[in-house]
C-alpha cells in the first residue's frame, strides 16, 4: 500500500504496460477459449475441474489485464503473487492428472486449450512476466491447497463418479489418492516458490552489477 506521506511511484513506461496487458489478455483468451469450447462440446461440463479452472483463470487474468487502470499505470499487477500462484498450481494439477491418469487426448479444441495451452501460458506468466513472484512467501504453497480442497468438497457433493476408479469416494484407495493429489499440488507450489526466489536473486544481482562496475 502506498504511503500517503510519500510521492506516488512513477508511471510505468507505456511499452511495458502495453506488453503486459496484451500478454495477459492472451492468457485470458486461451482460458476462455478452452472453457467455452468445452461448454459447446459437452452436455454437462460443470462438474469437471478442467472447466472450472479454465473459467477461474480467464476471470483472474482479465482482472490482471485491467489492473493498471486502477493504479493509474503505476503498477501492472498486485504486490502479492498469491492469486497467480494459486491459479498456476490448479492448472498444473489439471494438466498433470489428465496426462498421467486419464486418456491424455488433446485432439479436441477444448481439451488442447484446457490441458496444454492454458497451463503452459500461465506457467510462462509466472516464470517470465512481472516481479510479484519475488514476494512469494514460504507458506503460500500450503494456502494454494485451498482451491483443490474446495473443489474436492464440490466434487463429492456434485458427481462422485466423474473420474471413475482413480478418484472414487467409495473406494478404499480414495484417501490415499486425495493425499497424493494434495502432495503433488504442494510440490508444484514449492517449485513456483523456488522460481520466484531465483528470479528475486537474479534481479538483485542485476541491480548490484552496474554499481560494482563503476
Amino acid at each position: 500500500m502506498h504511503n500517503p506521506h510519500l510521492p506516488p511511484p512513477p508511471r510505468l513506461p507505456v511499452g511495458v504496460l502495453t506488453g503486459v496487458v496484451a500478454w495477459r489478455l492472451v492468457v485470458a483468451a486461451c482460458a476462455f477459449t478452452g472453457f467455452f469450447a468445452a461448454v459447446a462440446f459437452m452436455s454437462d461440463p460443470w462438474p469437471a475441474l478442467s472447466q472450472q479452472a479454465s473459467l477461474l483463470t480467464g476471470v483472474v487474468y482479465l482482472g490482471l489485464a485491467a489492473y493498471p487502470l486502477f493504479t493509474g499505470g503505476r503498477a501492472h499487477e498486485p504486490a502479492s503473487p498469491w492469486l497467480r500462484g494459486a491459479v498456476c498450481v490448479v492448472l498444473l494439477l489439471v494438466a498433470g492428472t489428465y496426462q498421467a491418469l486419464m486418456s491424455g487426448d488433446v485432439d479436441d479444441t477444448y481439451s488442447l486449450f484446457e490441458h496444454v495451452i492454458t497451463p503452459v501460458v500461465v506457467l510462462a506468466d509466472w516464470v517470465l512476466v512481472g516481479r510479484g513472484q519475488a514476494r512469494v512467501r514460504w507458506w503460500h504453497p500450503f494456502s494454494w491447497l485451498l482451491f483443490p480442497l474446495a473443489y474436492l468438497v464440490y466434487f463429492m457433493m456434485a458427481r462422485p463418479s466423474l473420474y471413475g476408479g482413480f478418484l472414487d469416494p467409495d473406494s478404499s484407495t480414495f484417501a490415499g489418492a486425495v493425499l497424493s493429489f494434495m502432495l503433488a499440488v504442494l510440490v508444484a507450489g514449492y517449485v513456483l516458490y523456488a522460481i520466484g526466489k531465483v528470479k528475486a536473486m537474479s534481479w538483485q544481482v542485476a541491480q548490484v552489477a552496474p554499481e560494482v562496475s563503476r
